[in-house]
């Protein structure tokens, strides 16, 4: 058909972003398993300081990712008729993060963002 657009289904969106819980979960149990396996040690003991970042990084993920999930909530579902600022915020759910942008809702999901970066490039530096 000539003038028709393909738009991507909101029913995919809500099954990849239903997923991706599931698959920090995985990868933890996956992480957590590989540290703790005898075979991977080799006479030696368990690595704590990895089991406390591997805990520390996939818990500031999971924070990260259930706040980031809950402004799009809000934005799409709650406020989806923001009336914005005239010439500053757009109206609407795209403009709905910035007019939240200084409240806790939106800091600790930046902050923890901030945190898993440090904590990845950290990792990488001391290797």
């Amino acid at each position: 058909m000539v003038g028709v657009r393909h738009t991507p289904s909101t029913s995919n969106l809500a099954h990849v972003t239903r997923s991706i819980p599931g698959v920090l979960i995985v990868l933890f149990f996956q992480c957590m398993a590989a540290l703790f396996n005898p075979v991977n040690r080799k006479l030696e003991g368990i690595k704590w300081g990895f089991v406390s970042y591997t805990v520390a990084a996939f818990s500031s993920v999971t924070i990260l990712n259930g706040m980031a999930f809950h402004v799009e909530f809000l934005s799409y579902i709650n406020n989806r008729e923001s009336p914005g600022v005239e010439g500053i915020i757009p109206p609407g759910p795209s403009g709905y993060p910035l007019s939240i942008w200084t409240e806790a809702l939106s800091i600790i999901p930046r902050l923890m963002f901030l945190l898993n970066n440090w904590l990845a490039d950290g990792l990488l530096v001391s290797s």
